[in-house]
């Protein structure tokens, strides 16, 4: 799923710094900074999500550039930190993915398609279930992360097919015949596992998560 310098138009890839860079800075602005500083606990559990992360990126099961699967977990990471955390960890990750690979010309599309997006979508139907939806405990986990899980996973897989057939990166024969039939095989795992970690952390570290509250789900 990670693009590389040569696969897309080199003035796309520039263009793309337009919308990432001012959506870190919105999410720099909006994270919750002084709390967040000052509570040492936060910060580990922040950079060991963010080092677990990177290690899913970096480890890609696929037969030709960007036509590939790694696990995503952004939803388990945004229900953890919220959106601006997450952004700012999803931008972070994607840096050192680029310093691992090379690809820097890359950075900002991969950073969108790959994080920026899916915490978007993750974060967007966490409020949309919260607002809407009965406050349960299994509402918040079937919703807020099995599904959403695969939702994220899938904004992800349709951002990136529509950039490469959109610039004649690959045929979109191509894509349907050797990509596509995939993309059920990847998305329900990616739930599963936002599922299932999102169901440990409630059992064992309810505090780990941001957008969890027992008081909510549970006292009533």
């Amino acid at each position: 799923m990670n693009l590389t310098d040569t696969l897309l138009p080199t003035d796309l890839l520039f263009f793309a710094n337009f919308i990432w860079l001012p959506v870190l800075l919105q999410a720099f602005r909006r994270a919750p900074w002084r709390l967040f500083l000052a509570d040492r606990k936060r910060q580990h559990v922040f950079l060991g999500a963010s080092v677990a992360l990177f290690f899913m990126w970096i480890f890609e099961a696929g037969i030709r550039p960007a036509l590939g699967f790694h696990f995503l977990g952004v939803t388990v990471y945004t229900l953890m930190f919220g959106w601006s955390l997450a952004t700012i960890g999803v931008s972070l990750i994607a840096v050192a993915v680029a310093l691992t690979s090379g690809d820097w010309a890359a950075l900002a599309t991969n950073a969108l398609v790959l994080g920026v997006l899916p915490v978007a979508t993750s974060y967007g139907v966490y409020r949309l279930v919260y607002c809407y939806l009965p406050r349960h405990l299994f509402v918040y986990i079937f919703l807020c992360a099995f599904l959403n899980g695969m939702l994220a996973a899938a904004a992800a897989v349709l951002a990136l097919v529509t950039l490469l057939v959109f610039t004649e990166a690959y045929a979109f024969t191509r894509i349907s015949s050797e990509y596509l039939p995939f993309v059920p095989l990847y998305v329900f795992p990616e739930g599963m596992l936002n599922g299932m970690l999102t169901t440990v952390l409630i059992v064992l570290q309810p505090d780990w998560l941001k957008t969890y509250d027992d008081a909510i789900y549970l006292r009533n």
